[in-house]
Order: C-alpha cells, then sequence, then structure tokens
C-alpha cells in the first residue's frame, strides 16, 4: 500500500514540475542545435559614412611647429571643448576638412583605412606623424520588451547584439525571444533582419554584430493566460499545489 502512495506521488510531482521545465526553453538563449559548443565569428568592419563625426588627434615629434594641431604625449595642448564641439563632419561627399591637412577623402573606408589617408596628408609636411582616430557618432537604439530601453553611444567601436541587449539589462519576461528584429540602414534604404535568441543564430550570422543607427526592437508575447505569470511565480506555484496534493493524500490514507 506505501508503494502505491510512494508511485502516485512522485507522479504528481513529474506531472506538474514538467510544464515550468518545458517553458525554461522559451527563455534559454543560444540552445544547442547539433551539439556544437564552438564556431566561428564573423568579421566586423567599421567604415566611415557621410554624416559621422569623427575625432582626430596628430602626434609629432615636432609639435611646436603646428600649434594648436599637433602634440606630443607628454605635451598635450589643453582644449576644453566637448567631444562633439571638437569632432569633424563627413560630409555628403565623403570628405573631411582637416586643419592644415585640407580636404581629405574618408568615405567608404574602414576606420584603419581613413586613419592610413589621414596620416598619409600630414606625411607630406610633417616628420613622424601618429595620427588617432575615433568615431564618435556611433550610436545604437534599443527598445521595446527590454529592462532600459534607449538610445545608447558605443565608445569602443565595436559591439555584438548580445552585448546590446546586455547593456540594455536583457529582455523582459514579456520579451518575444524568437523574434528580436534589426532594423539597419542599407543602401538606398533600410532592411529588417529577424533574430531568434533561443538559437545559436546571433553567433554566426551577419546579425552577431550591432551597426551605426541600428535600431533593436523586441516584441513582446501574446499575454494570454499563463504568460501574465513570472517562470518564479509559476515554479513556487506548482510546488505548493504539489505539496498541498501530497498533504491531502498522506491525511486521508491516515484517517
Amino acid at each position: 500500500m506505501m508503494n502505491q502512495k510512494l508511485k502516485y506521488i512522485f507522479l504528481l510531482l513529474a506531472v506538474t514540475t514538467l510544464p515550468s521545465c518545458i517553458s525554461l526553453k522559451k527563455f534559454t538563449y543560444l540552445q544547442d542545435e547539433a551539439g556544437s559548443s564552438s564556431g566561428k565569428s564573423p568579421e566586423f568592419t567599421l567604415k566611415v559614412v557621410p554624416g559621422d563625426i569623427l575625432t582626430i588627434q596628430v602626434y609629432s615629434e615636432n609639435p611646436e611647429a603646428f600649434p594648436g594641431v599637433a602634440a606630443t604625449n607628454d605635451r598635450q595642448f589643453v582644449d576644453n571643448r566637448s567631444s562633439y564641439e571638437k569632432g569633424i563632419l563627413v560630409d555628403p561627399q565623403g570628405n573631411i576638412e582637416v586643419p592644415l591637412a585640407g580636404k581629405i577623402a574618408v568615405g567608404g573606408l574602414s576606420m584603419a583605412d581613413a586613419r592610413e589617408a589621414v596620416t598619409a596628408k600630414f606625411k607630406s609636411f610633417m616628420d613622424s606623424p601618429v595620427v588617432i582616430m575615433k568615431k564618435l557618432s556611433f550610436k545604437v537604439t534599443i527598445l521595446g520588451e527590454v529592462n532600459k530601453p534607449g538610445l545608447y553611444y558605443i565608445p569602443n567601436e565595436k559591439m555584438s547584439l548580445l552585448e546590446g541587449i546586455g547593456m540594455a539589462g536583457d529582455l523582459t519576461y514579456f520579451g518575444n525571444r524568437k523574434t528580436v528584429k534589426i532594423i539597419r540602414q542599407a543602401e538606398g534604404g533600410y532592411k529588417e533582419l529577424l533574430v531568434d535568441l533561443t538559437t545559436k543564430q546571433p553567433l554566426n550570422a551577419e546579425v552577431a554584430w550591432l551597426y551605426p543607427d541600428d535600431v533593436v526592437y523586441v516584441q513582446p508575447i501574446r499575454r494570454r493566460g499563463g504568460a501574465t505569470i513570472s517562470p518564479t511565480v509559476a515554479v513556487v506555484t506548482s510546488i505548493l499545489a504539489t505539496l498541498t496534493l501530497i498533504s491531502s493524500l498522506i491525511l486521508r490514507e491516515t484517517n
């Protein structure tokens, strides 16, 4: 008789906890599809485009010959302006105007190639110039069912989709992890990319990296039935229900 009761109790435990275990698959990121645990990340190249704001610092062995332009590591000129006030705008034709160096074509170049183009200009009249160039206008927008939606500026000029989601505080419980949308600028318009965070797609596709002016939108799931109950509450409720049934069975048998 006791063995029969134990079997019944175990069956109740399995039935009540199974739905909670299954539902976790909806919230687990990067689930294995074929047992693979490694792979090659796609390349990322940040390019200069019209409308970008660049900051350019020039270092030289003879900074005295170029006051206000060149500096050394131990003697830098003081500039109290904000980064955007010191930035240089890339015009619609892809050119920038640099003091002393004049107009330089950088549109469509990678950041490394654009830096080389500026360095080549300064080499024509400056001894051993070292150019440091950064893009100030790298920003992404993350909206929808995330904990901290907003506009984010990327200081290191490189960010993955997963890093962006982490920066926005991760998805809320109501965020649809299977249909995260990336709206990306394309030639002559824009394109939409759908990402399933529960698969390895964010690691090995064109959506792995965020690009300047990307908009990430997390769509909400349908709020029906149990969707309004958080996973923690659902698990606790299942446990309490199971304990209640077990207590009732024990009391019934003892009486």
